[in-house]
């Protein structure tokens, strides 16, 4: 049990010293790929243009820098469609909520009276 526990403690700590897959000029179609499924938004136009720039550079180091920065708007842009996706960028951009008076006893010419003739209003009694 404890070779175990030793083990897996040892990969825990060298785990983040082993090479990660390194971003190359061939990565471009992926990354393009990725960026077509991103919806319209600045951050998406940001990934795109560096995107144009990645293809268009003159030597690999440029070209996996402009990569790099695609990377990083991609994300924003897909951390942006995520929260739209799931309503919370919604519910802090809603209108907001128009107040109203309701009837009471002098004023029946409001909403829910019986001299009003507009729309029923749901929070009125």
């Amino acid at each position: 049990m404890r070779a175990l526990t030793l083990t897996l403690t040892a990969f825990a700590f060298l785990a983040p010293a082993l090479p990660t897959a390194a971003m190359t000029c061939a990565d471009v179609p992926a990354a393009q790929a990725f960026v077509d499924k991103l919806q319209p938004g600045p951050n998406t136009r940001a990934a795109q243009s560096h995107l144009n720039a990645a293809r268009a550079a003159g030597s690999e180091s440029r070209c996996v820098a402009e990569l790099q920065q695609v990377n990083k708007y991609a994300e924003r842009s897909a951390a942006a469609d995520k929260r739209m996706s799931s309503g919370t960028a919604r519910t802090a951009a809603r209108r907001p909520v128009r107040r109203v008076q309701c009837a009471d006893t002098l004023n029946q010419n409001r909403p829910n009276g019986t001299d009003y003739h507009g729309p029923r209003v749901p929070y009125c009694p």
